[in-house]
């Protein structure tokens, strides 16, 4: 059973290990990891930025014993008059673990947005986290992004 919730600021060293905690299975050369975590969605001053925001949001365990442990998030922040639309949601990295657990993250963003009368998410699209497997159709607009009405 999992829980969603707004991140927040305090998440940010519990976001940073996770990350690296993937990074670790993914990019095997720790000097290829480190160059990458510079430019990386999740870096220190890219999750200040997003966490200060409170439109992102993470899916936590709920263990019988011991702290929630986190499964996926995503960062996110309004985009106003973007390609000509008042509001859009961007969505700068959704990563989960478990394609059920991205899905889950998705449909969070798309009921965000409608409440909010957003018109469209934008999702960046990074070879470490797919969003294709989520159960909504995500049309791809360029290379790297995928919206969702």
């Amino acid at each position: 059973m999992s829980q969603p919730r707004v991140l927040r600021l305090q998440d940010l060293p519990i976001i940073q290990a996770f990350e690296q905690s993937r990074a670790e299975r993914f990019e095997l050369d720790p000097v290829e990891r480190e160059l990458k975590s510079w430019h990386a969605s999740w870096r220190k001053e890219s999750l200040e930025h997003y966490l200060a925001l409170s439109w992102s949001f993470g899916i936590w365990s709920q263990p019988d014993k011991g702290a929630p442990a986190l499964l996926g998030y995503f960062l996110a922040q309004p985009q106003l008059f973007f390609r000509g639309l008042t509001q859009t949601l961007w969505v700068e990295r959704l990563v989960a673990d478990d394609a059920a657990i991205a899905s889950e993250l998705v449909e969070i963003a798309y009921k965000i947005s409608r409440e909010k009368h957003f018109q469209k998410v934008l999702f960046h699209l990074q070879e470490d986290a797919p969003v294709e497997s989520a159960i909504f159709q995500l049309q791809k607009v360029q290379p790297d992004f995928v919206e969702l009405k």
